[in-house]
């Protein structure tokens, strides 16, 4: 700040000090952008294989579909071909047995014997004199194995249908071959409802090909057969890439690709299928994938005016603050005023990108599902973001405390393992350098603390990691030593401790001895200036002048530097609650029902972090634009809690929280107020107002998980370690005979259901069970505890005990 009786020298010292400011912002809005532009197109490309990923899905599920319905009846038919009915091939005997089954089951056209000679009897014409001895699936059945057969045209009826076939055995374990062949055969009109049912936005459609290439489903009759034209194979046609999808289809392949179908670039999205020798694939018109991508491109474009529009007001200011400085005292703080809200503002705006960048690299990396070469390019992206945010906050650390506005909070910590934990980050830093790092405790050190622990944290990281970066062989010593015991007031007891870092670096030169310490200053060799601001000793120092001390420096060139201070730190005995550790087990779930969210925020990419944050965990979350649309959805929902931002359109977040605090329905609901603003005045203001906690942008999962409990009051579920998980199993197998099972139907789908991995499904069947019967609750409880550790084999091998027991 310039006083009202500043000299002319000291004018030019602030005018170099602000053009060197406004350098550093323009400088640091070029690598901003830079980054953005990068990460955007990383966070495109990675966006793209997810609604790639997406569009395949649709095909999985038709799949799975087709699977599950042809895998039933298949077992519908060796089920009944090991009947002594059937087996005995007495069709006098068979046939009323199995029209009762045709209309029992109601999925079966009809069922069918045959002998190893290719006659046979179905329960549509009794005997007939046909003979279907060249058929596939009877040959494949009479060698022993069961089959599906490709779509035919019924010899008997003329109706096109699937033929599901099965070998008959004899009874007598002398016999080695089937005595005979029995098959149920099904109309294709479940597969083409499946098929016609597989959507991706308009204009898409599916198909479906059999092991020939043919089609079984189409929505181009050219490509279906009838009785009077049989169509011809898509091997065959001359369209070569339909022809080759095809062939691809034929070959049992799967994935998805873009080409040239129909005259236009679609998408198409293909996956065989495994019960039998047939293929699926999605057509998706290109925009129906890539339209969603406008966004990112959108917000590519608007950065990339912003980054125009920035250098432009940065230069702008600059001149104008050069006007200032010829003004009294009272225009000189009002120049260093609206600094100081052009450089909060402009963390506001550059803080919103990032949440978004930071947001979903967290969203991203808490994935179990994510392949390791995209774990790396997320991980790029969410380092590349927080260097940013880093350097964002140095200059508003600088910002505030020139303006005297930075304040320092103490609480309790437990000393020792504070210092352990940075010299353990050191020591990691100094190995992959190849360096020694030497930590030097006294032995006398006071057990609990009261102290800044992020402000003294953020001192020595930086003289550590100095003394690091300009040391390339010998060591590092980190030493804390206590100094005198200082008079205290009777109750509280003070320590001098002395901190000291000493390296056998490169030394500085005794002309830059003066000015290490100021801003935008970065001393010694060129090349290894490329990291950081130049604010790094500058926040420093002053920050441990507001600690009441200064940062004293000796050094040599060629030998190495020391950096020490002394500081004058009270005892605290009540440091136990805040040296208590966080459990760092992945969160997966909460206990209780299902809590509602609600999600205040007019940008998208703000919604979308906290919405993909909040849903894999068992929230509801529900999203509203502005604060009139989130009053309504509040009125209308009452949700457990609200998050919302502070600057919307239309109604704003102080506003809303105004209105929800005098509304009688939704008066005590929970509010998180989310915001960029650095401005205490307006999170205080929003406290004031009614919100219970505020919470930063970028938003941190840690801490909005750990504002959830608090709020909510919520038990969290975490990820179990193995042994927790053998030690489950184990309990589940001693307690599994107090527990009573559900009906063996029951059972079966819960087999299902577990060997498809299908966890939300079970979770979900749990739930059903218990408000259906009391006394099922505790097998309830069991089965959820099993599928929130998403182990297959574990809750399988907890079903099939059930079911034996039950057979």
């Amino acid at each position: 700040m310039i006083k009202a009786n500043s000299s002319p020298s000291d004018a030019k010292i602030h005018s170099s000090h602000s053009l060197l400011i406004r350098f550093l912002l323009g400088g640091t809005t070029l690598i901003v952008s830079i980054s953005a532009y990068f990460s955007y197109q990383a966070a495109r490309q990675i966006t793209l294989e997810e609604l790639r990923g997406r569009a395949f899905l649709e095909v999985q599920r038709g799949v799975d579909e087709i699977e599950e319905w042809l895998h039933v009846r298949k077992v519908e038919v060796q089920t009944l071909a090991h009947t002594s009915t059937v087996s005995s091939l007495d069709w006098s005997v068979a046939e009323p047995y199995l029209k009762s089954e045709v209309d029992r089951i109601n999925e079966f056209f009809v069922f069918q014997i045959a002998t190893p000679d290719g006659s046979y009897f179905n329960t549509m014409v009794g005997r007939s004199n046909k003979n279907i001895k060249d058929r596939d699936y009877f040959q494949k059945a009479l060698a022993g194995k069961s089959n599906i057969s490709d779509p035919f045209i019924s010899r008997s009826t003329g109706i096109p249908l699937i033929a599901i076939a099965t070998p008959i055995w004899s009874n007598s374990s002398q016999s080695r071959s089937p005595i005979g062949v029995f098959n149920g055969n099904v109309k294709v009109d479940h597969i083409v409802e499946v098929v016609n049912s597989l959507r991706y936005g308009e204009n898409s459609y599916a198909f479906a090909l059999n092991s020939q290439g043919e089609a079984i489903v189409h929505p181009n009759s050219t490509f279906m057969s009838t009785l009077e034209k049989p169509a011809p194979s898509l091997l065959k046609i001359a369209d070569r890439n339909l022809n080759a999808i095809a062939q691809q289809m034929v070959n049992k392949q799967q994935g998805i690709q873009l080409m040239e179908i129909d005259g236009t670039k679609k998408y198409v999205a293909y996956l065989p299928l495994r019960e039998a020798n047939w293929s699926v694939a999605l057509v998706i018109p290109r925009q129906n994938i890539e339209s969603r991508l406008q966004f990112l491109d959108f917000i590519a474009l608007i950065l990339a005016g912003l980054t125009v529009m920035m250098i432009a007001v940065l230069w702008r200011v600059q001149a104008f603050e050069q006007a200032q400085l010829k003004k009294s005292k009272a225009a000189a703080d009002t120049a260093n005023h609206a600094k100081s809200e052009f450089l909060a503002n402009m963390s506001h705006e550059l803080r919103t990108p990032l949440n978004g960048i930071l947001g979903c690299a967290q969203i991203l990396l808490r994935s179990q599902d994510l392949p390791e070469p995209q774990q790396y390019h997320v991980n790029i992206i969410e380092q590349c973001g927080s260097h940013l945010l880093t350097l964002i906050n140095d200059i508003l650390d600088l910002s505030k405390i020139e303006a005297r506005k930075l304040e320092l909070y103490p609480h309790d910590v437990h000393f020792p393992s504070f210092l352990q934990g940075i010299a353990e980050i050191c020591q990691i830093r100094a190995e992959q350098k190849g360096i020694l790092f030497v930590y030097e405790p006294a032995s006398n050190l006071p057990t609990g603390v009261h102290v800044d622990v992020k402000r003294l944290r953020q001192v020595l990281l930086n003289l550590l990691g100095n003394a690091i970066k300009f040391t390339d062989e010998g060591k590092v010593t980190f030493k804390v030593e206590v100094i005198d015991r200082l008079p205290g007031d009777g109750q509280t007891v003070k320590y001098c401790i002395r901190l000291s870092v000493e390296d056998t670096g490169i030394g500085i030169i005794p002309s830059e001895l003066g000015k290490i310490f100021l801003p935008f200053e970065q001393v010694g060799e060129k090349k290894r200036q490329t990291e950081g601001t130049g604010l790094g000793l500058a926040i420093t120092q002053q920050l441990v002048q507001m600690m009441g001390s200064d940062i004293h420096l000796k050094s040599q060139i060629g030998q190495g530097s020391t950096f020490w201070f002394e500081m004058a730190i009270a005892e605290a005995s009540q440091w136990v609650q805040s040296a208590m550790a966080a459990s760092k087990r992945q969160i997966i779930g909460f206990e209780g029902s299902p809590r509602t969210i609600l999600m205040v925020d007019d940008r998208w990419e703000n919604r979308t972090v906290i919405t993909n944050l909040l849903q894999p965990l068992g929230f509801n979350v529900v999203e509203a634009i502005n604060g009139k649309e989130g009053l309504e959805k509040a009125i209308a929902l009452k949700p457990d809690l609200m998050i919302t931002d502070l600057f919307m359109p239309e109604m704003d977040g102080f506003e809303l929280i105004q209105h929800l605090r005098h509304s009688p329905d939704i008066a005590d609901v929970k509010i998180i107020v989310s915001s960029a603003s650095v401005f205490e005045t307006d999170q205080n203001r929003s406290l004031q107002a009614g919100g219970d906690t505020f919470l930063n942008k970028p938003v941190q999962v840690d801490e909005l998980l750990h504002q959830l409990e608090f709020n909510l009051g919520l038990a969290w579920i975490y990820q179990q370690s193995q042994s927790e998980i053998n030690s489950l199993a184990i309990t589940s197998d001693r307690s599994s005979d107090k527990l009573t099972p559900p009906a063996p139907d029951v059972l079966q789908e819960l087999l299902t259901l577990a060997s498809k991995g299908n966890f939300n499904a079970i979770l979900k069947l749990a739930d059903k069970l218990e408000e259906t019967d009391t006394n099922l609750a505790p097998f309830a409880n069991q089965l959820r505890q099993l599928a929130r550790q998403f182990d297959e084999d574990l809750i399988l091998k907890f079903l099939t005990q059930y079911e034996v027991k039950t057979a």
